[in-house]
C-alpha cells in the first residue's frame, strides 16, 4: 500500500488555493523549488498531474480538482479532530458549508439553516460573496451547496447542479411617504427615487426591463447587493426597494413598510445549487429535495 505524504498534500492544496506556486511559497515560508518538487513527488505518488500550466498561470486539472476535494475534506476533519479533542467533548457533528449569493435574503438564508438543523443536527459556515467567486468555491469544493437567485452558472464546470426551491411575484414597497403612489401604479413611480440591486443581480436586469418596458423612469438613490442595507434605506424613507413579499414580512407587519404594488411578470426565484456527489451526498441530496420557499 502506498502512503500518502500529507505534508505534499498540504502544499499542493496551498498552491491550488492561492493559485500560484509563489504565491503559495510566501504563505507557507517554503522556497518556490521545493514547493515544486514536492508537488511533482505528489503527482508521481497519485499517478496523475494535478495542474496544467496556460499563460503562466496554474489550472487544476480534472484529477487535481478531486485531490483538492478531497484534501479540503482531510484537512477539514483533521481540525474538527484537534477541536473535539481540545474541548473533550468527543461529539462530532456533519460540517456544512454554505454559499449565499449577496443578493440572497437573509431571512432566507437563516430559514434554510433552520430547516437543515430540523433535518440533521450539524453545525454551518456561511459564506456570502457574488455568484463567480462562490462558483470557484463550489467548483473546488471548498463549499458544500450555495443559495442563489440564479441557475445560470457562470462557469464551465458540467458536474454543478442547480435546483430550484420556488420563486416569488416581486412588489414594491416604501414606506408612508410613499404611499400616495398607489394611485395608477405603476406610471406613479417614474422620477421616484428607488434603491436597487446591483447589476450583478438577475432581478436588477429584471426590473430594468420591466421599467424600459412601461417607459419609467426612476432616480436611483444607491444601488446595493446587500438585501438587509436595501431595507434600512427604505424604512429611512430614502426610496422604494422591490422585493418577494416574504423578504420584507416583518417590516409590512411593524407598519415600517407598505405595498405600493405589484410588479406583474417579475418574479424572484432562487437555487439551491451544488456539485457532483462526494462525502456529504445523501445529506445534501437531502436538502435540495426538501427545502422549498415558504409564503
Amino acid at each position: 500500500m502506498t502512503w500518502f505524504n500529507y505534508h505534499h498534500l498540504k502544499y499542493f492544496q496551498t498552491i491550488a488555493t492561492e493559485g500560484s506556486i509563489s504565491k503559495a511559497s510566501k504563505k507557507l515560508l517554503v522556497g518556490q523549488p521545493a514547493l515544486s518538487a514536492q508537488l511533482k513527488s505528489l503527482e508521481h505518488s497519485v499517478g496523475h498531474q494535478l495542474f496544467e500550466r496556460k499563460n503562466r498561470r496554474l489550472y487544476l486539472t480534472d484529477a487535481g480538482k478531486v485531490t483538492l476535494k478531497y484534501a479540503n475534506e482531510i484537512f477539514e476533519l483533521g481540525g474538527e479532530l484537534q477541536e473535539v479533542l481540545k474541548q473533550n467533548t468527543f461529539l462530532t457533528k456533519p460540517h456544512l458549508k454554505i454559499g449565499a449569493i449577496n443578493s440572497a435574503p437573509k431571512h432566507l438564508v437563516t430559514q434554510l439553516i433552520q430547516e437543515t438543523i430540523k433535518a440533521k443536527d450539524c453545525h454551518f459556515t456561511i459564506i456570502e460573496g457574488t455568484g463567480d467567486e462562490l462558483y470557484r468555491e463550489l467548483a473546488s469544493h471548498a463549499i458544500d451547496i450555495i443559495l442563489s437567485d440564479h441557475h445560470l452558472l457562470q462557469t464551465s464546470e458540467k458536474t454543478i447542479f442547480s435546483h430550484s426551491i420556488g420563486k416569488r411575484p416581486v412588489n414594491v414597497y416604501g414606506t408612508e411617504k410613499f404611499k400616495h403612489l398607489k394611485k395608477d401604479f405603476p406610471n406613479s413611480l417614474n422620477n421616484q427615487p428607488i434603491i436597487l440591486p446591483t447589476i450583478h443581480s438577475k432581478l436588477r436586469h429584471d426590473l430594468e426591463h420591466y421599467l424600459n418596458k412601461k417607459n419609467i423612469t426612476m432616480d436611483l438613490i444607491a444601488e446595493t447587493q446587500d438585501t438587509s442595507i436595501q431595507k434600512i434605506l427604505a424604512v429611512e424613507s430614502l426610496g422604494v426597494i422591490a422585493e418577494p413579499e416574504f423578504a420584507v414580512k416583518q417590516m409590512i407587519k411593524d407598519k415600517k413598510l407598505f405595498k405600493i404594488g405589484s410588479l406583474k411578470g417579475v418574479y424572484q426565484e432562487f437555487y439551491l445549487i451544488s456539485t457532483q456527489k462526494f462525502i456529504k451526498d445523501d445529506f445534501i441530496f437531502e436538502i435540495k429535495n426538501k427545502f422549498k420557499l415558504k409564503k
